[in-house]
């Protein structure tokens, strides 16, 4: 990690990081990443993507900003909420509709989403702390609620 990634990580992990988070930087993403082609976000650079799912009751399209890591077999998204008690809503979205569009570090793309179990997810699990170690503490603040961990594959 290099260290302006560090500072900015840091940063996000503060009481006034996590209320950024939490509020503002998912309207300035939706915003920033379409201009940006996918690459930047309030978090830095090819860090969060813009996940469109069908809403799992308005069978609307939804778009969220997520932090997206790369795997051998495609993207990983954490459902982690912010630590909040509750599922994110985006996450309900996929298990009920897999089918996504996601526009990360490029032009828009079609992914199918499948939530992890097992040694699977607890790979990526491992990988996702290590990408922020801000998870970590979600899972903490959430407890007993296990994080639903998502990959999404893409179609084409």
């Amino acid at each position: 990690m290099r260290l302006n990634e560090a500072l900015i990580e840091r940063t996000l992990m503060t009481p006034v990081g996590y209320q950024f988070l939490l509020h503002l930087a998912p309207r300035i993403d939706k915003v920033l990443i379409p201009r940006t082609k996918g690459r930047l976000s309030c978090a830095g650079i090819d860090k969060v993507g813009l996940v469109t799912s069908t809403g799992a009751k308005s069978g609307k399209p939804r778009t969220h900003p997520l932090a997206l890591f790369q795997d051998t077999e495609g993207l990983v998204a954490i459902g982690s909420n912010y630590g909040r008690p509750q599922h994110p809503a985006w996450s309900a979205n996929l298990l009920a509709h897999p089918e996504c569009t996601v526009e990360f570090i490029g032009p828009p793309r079609q992914y199918r989403a499948e939530l992890l179990t097992g040694d699977a997810r607890d790979a990526a699990w491992a990988h996702a702390i290590d990408y922020y170690a801000g998870f970590d503490n979600y899972r903490i603040n959430c407890a007993p609620r296990e994080i639903r961990v998502f990959r999404l594959r893409p179609l084409s």
